[in-house]
Order: C-alpha cells, then structure tokens, then sequence
C-alpha cells in the first residue's frame, strides 16, 4: 500500500497530540507507523510477563518482557501544532515514562502543555506492550510490585530512546525524559545510560525509593521533583516520597540498567536490609559532584498535572493482607503552571 508523505507530514503537524481511546485514531496511529517501515515493528512474542500473584490481589512480573514496539497501537509521537510556538526547525523531544497505573491524565496534560510549547512527545503503554489488557482494573494501580511496574517500563522507555534518535523529524540533539512515580524511578535511571550527545537532561517526579535500585553514576543532568505534599504511598499523612526508605526485600534490578542500589539492595542481596530513601540517594551523588538538583513544590502532592489536589487513600492487595496507605495526588494550577515553566527553562537553556 503506498502512502503520501505530505499528508502524513500535514496529520503531524496539525494535530497537537493524539487520544488513542477511539478507532480512528488508532487507525491514524497505523497510517503513521508504517511511514517508517514495518522493520521498525517489534511485536512481543507470546508468552511475555507473566503475572504471578504474592498475596491475595497482589502480583509480580516474571519472564521476559517486551522490546519497544514503535507500531504498537499505544505509542503516540506527538508533533507542536502549527499554532505552537516554535523553538527551531525541528522541535526537541520529550520521552515520557508513564507512571505505574499506565498512562492517564497526567501524561496526557504532559503531552498537550509541551506541544504547545513546541516540544515534540513520546508516550506509549509498556505494559499493554507486554500484552496486558488491564484498563478499567485497578491490577496496576495497587496490584502489582513497583519493580516489576519499573522493570516494564524501563525497557519500553530505553527501547523508545533507541528508535527516536533514528528519527529525522526530531532534533535527536535536544531529547529530554520525563517519568512520573514509578515512571520517575525509570526516568532517573535512564540518566545512567543515555548518550549526553542525544539527552539534555532528565525529569524525575515523584520517584518512589522501591523498585530497580537507583544508579551510582549518571551522565545527563538530573531534576528531582515532588510536590511538597507527596505522601503517595505513605503509611501516615506525613510519610513524604522523597524521604520514605523501603526494604531491600521490594527492589529488583532492571534488565539493561546501570550498576547501583539494586546491585547491593535486593530480593537477592542483603533482603533483610534498609534502602536508601531518593533524597539520600540524590544527596550521595550531589556530594560526589555529580549534576543533580531538586525541584520542590508548594500546594503540590503526587503527579503535578494530574489535576486538583485530591487527598484520597489507595488499597493494596485484598483480602485479609491488604495494606491501605496515603494517595495524595494533584497540584494547585499555580504550582502546575510552575513546574511546567521550569520545565521549558531547561529545554530553552540548551538552545545558544
């Protein structure tokens, strides 16, 4: 089948993201992957993450995981709108990490604010990418460990690192990463393998301590951000993200990850022991000189554009060995607008 190119230039461009909900746009998504050849596509083979369930209504991932697949009906490459401001000729892009209920609103708002700020994004769900069909569940939300929500995700995000530094729409010199919650955990461990010739610096929001480990060195510059009110996750009101520590027993390595915390702090080394929280993890490398800051937010909780501040509760698991915990979420539109403003601080600051 032959396809116009400047139609697909003109559906890029004019559109400034795209929702996957509807058939159409999924058939839009299949129109625009094919531009590049379907020996981009990496279907997952059958059999892929396998749920095993750890206690009643709550599970890991085991076996092998997905490659990024740039046709899979999920990825949404999205292009600034003609209405956009303009930064150059091809606009920077952001890689986005979705958090660990997939991506939602939060990501979406991502993609809109950066689009029509000129920024290119990159979104894709690496868990329906392991074949998981589990909208509308709350399996991934409060059913499954945060490594294994990270170790999805991480390989999908440098999956997607790899194919859009390919890409000639894109100023593959000015990419950026962001991730949010568990996705902020992958986002700060991307840090530690990609090429500071492609990546300027990574976002890393709301990154939880337990998952796949944090990593001993990073080459691109690293912002740490949290709401000042992120308790997600907590067991009391004021057990904030940045300074929760978790048992080594909940972290595993992530296939294709740097050396760090996992390789010392794990299911299988030292279980028994305590982690570091990503504050202490962050001042380690501070002190070691390396490029890391922290961004903090007032009237702010978990995930900054997911909204207005709700100040709900999450259950983990069922049954008698359910755990209930803090789920603050949300931030107040100033502290949103703000964090976004400080976002393209640091994307306009790579250009001359």
């Amino acid at each position: 089948m032959a396809f116009n190119q400047n139609l697909v230039e003109t559906f890029l461009m004019a559109a400034p993201f795209y929702r996957f909900r509807a058939g159409t746009f999924f058939a839009a998504m299949a129109f625009m992957t094919t531009v590049h050849g379907q020996s981009d596509c990496r279907p997952a083979p059958l059999g892929v993450a396998q749920l095993v369930e750890i206690r009643p209504g709550f599970h890991r991932v085991q076996g092998l995981l997905a490659e990024f697949d740039p046709c899979h009906r999920s990825v949404q490459l999205s292009m600034p709108g003609f209405l956009a401001d303009k930064l150059a000729d091809k606009p920077p892009l952001m890689i986005i990490a979705h958090g660990g209920n997939g991506p939602g609103s939060a990501e979406q708002e991502m993609v809109r604010r950066m689009n029509a700020r000129g920024v290119a994004t990159l979104l894709f769900d690496a868990y329906e990418m392991n074949g998981f069909q589990y909208r509308g569940t709350s399996l991934f939300l409060t059913g499954t460990t945060n490594e294994s929500r990270q170790r999805m995700i991480f390989k999908s995000t440098l999956g997607a690192y790899h194919w859009i530094r390919q890409n000639p729409r894109v100023d593959t010199t000015r990419l950026y990463i962001h991730g949010l919650s568990n996705g902020g955990s992958v986002a700060l461990n991307m840090a530690a393998v990609v090429d500071p010739a492609h990546v300027r610096v990574v976002f890393a929001e709301g990154a939880p301590s337990a998952g796949i480990g944090m990593p001993d060195q990073i080459r691109v510059p690293l912002k740490m951000v949290f709401g000042k009110m992120d308790n997600y996750g907590g067991r009391t009101q004021d057990d904030w993200m940045h300074l929760r520590t978790d048992p080594c027993v909940v972290n595993q390595p992530a296939e294709g990850a740097a050396a760090g915390t996992a390789q010392r702090c794990s299911l299988r080394v030292n279980p028994a022991s305590q982690g570091l929280s990503p504050y202490q993890w962050a001042e380690q490398l501070k002190a070691e000189g390396q490029p890391v800051e922290f961004w903090f937010y007032d009237d702010a909780a978990h995930g900054l554009l997911a909204g207005a501040i709700d100040r709900g509760m999450r259950t983990y698991g069922s049954g008698p060995t359910a755990s209930q915990r803090y789920g603050w979420i949300g931030a107040s539109s100033k502290a949103a607008n703000l964090f976004v403003a400080d976002l393209m601080g640091s994307i306009k600051a790579s250009y001359p």
